[in-house]
């Protein structure tokens, strides 16, 4: 595995540092083009493409093939769906907001290909300030075909504190005001799915799922940031590594299929991404499981005054070495 920090001095650079990380790493990198301001990256079947502004957004896609340099970002193969087609500045679909363009007080990333590939990439845009993205493949559960996943996080201006169905936050099971928001993972041949149809979002409601970008449906799929089983179980304890407390537990997929009773089939889990609340431990902290390091970070800031940008105890472990 693989882990790089640094600052970045825009979006540009930040984007240009993430794929050359992700290039160094095993990953192809399809297109670089300043001009037009889009990055475009694939492993093996993984494939996501980035747009950023230059002003406060980086918009993120994710298809199934790339047609080659020139093409728009959410035109490539079988596009997921979400993710803004227009020309800039990137006001609407799946984008990490109000981030500015920089200078950032810090990136990190982290890649592995065991259990399985992904990208794992945290900003620091503001100094407590965090946004999350991340793409990759499931560790599944099944042989069912697909798995592939991307997402990132929207916090909305004007909605306070993190339990708000505004926010999107990497793979959520609540958030339900925009469907072009949300993860998107590459499924076929599950219990019940439609034939034709490639993809399932990730969010609150079972209905109004939109189209990809071909005009298919998309199916529903429920996360475990927020609305889970182990999260409503779990998610209040508070780790603690100087006793060695440190409960943390995986963000898992659910396949949604709206049978009576209705069903949730655990599809498999985001690799090396963790919960953690984070009421002891600061940001950019680390620690040691079994041998394996892990390194925390708030969902968005460790605070609770009721204000837009903040998650409280809220954190994301990811495991470094």
């Amino acid at each position: 595995m693989a882990y790089e920090t640094g600052v970045a001095t825009s979006q540009q650079d930040l984007l240009s540092k993430l794929g050359t990380f992700a290039s160094g790493n095993g990953w192809t990198q399809d297109e670089f083009d300043t001009t037009n301001k889009r990055l475009s990256l694939h492993k093996g079947t993984i494939y996501v493409q980035f747009r950023w502004d230059a002003v406060d957004a980086i918009s993120m896609y994710h298809s199934l093939g790339f047609i080659g340099t020139g093409t728009s970002p959410g035109n490539h193969t079988d596009d997921s769906g979400n993710g803004q087609t227009a020309a800039n500045p990137l006001t609407t679909g799946r984008r990490v907001n109000r981030i500015g363009n920089g200078p950032f007080t810090a990136y990190y990333f982290f890649t592995n290909s065991s259990p399985a590939d992904y990208i794992h990439v945290v900003l620091e845009f503001s100094p407590g300030l965090f946004r999350h993205v991340t793409f990759g493949k499931l560790v599944k559960n099944g042989t069912w075909t697909g798995g592939e996943f991307a997402g990132c996080e929207f916090i909305a201006a004007s909605s306070t504190g993190l339990d708000n169905t505004s926010h999107y936050v990497l793979c959520d099971g609540r958030h339900d005001q925009d469907n072009t928001l949300p993860m998107t993972i590459h499924v076929e041949g599950l219990p019940g799915q439609t034939a034709g149809t490639k993809w399932g979002i990730v969010w609150g409601p079972s209905t109004n799922l939109g189209t990809d970008r071909g005009g298919a449906a998309r199916n529903p799929l429920i996360g475990g940031l927020r609305e889970s089983f182990l999260q409503a179980a779990l998610g209040w304890f508070s780790a603690n590594p100087n006793n060695g407390f440190v409960p943390m537990f995986p963000l898992q997929i659910f396949r949604r299929r709206l049978t009576s009773p209705e069903q949730w089939i655990n599809l498999g889990t985001i690799p090396d991404l963790r919960y953690i609340n984070i009421k002891f431990v600061n940001a950019a902290d680390e620690f040691t499981v079994g041998g394996d390091t892990w390194k925390c970070f708030p969902w968005v800031k460790k605070t609770t005054t009721a204000n837009a940008d903040e998650s409280g105890n809220m954190g994301i472990a990811i495991r470094k070495t």
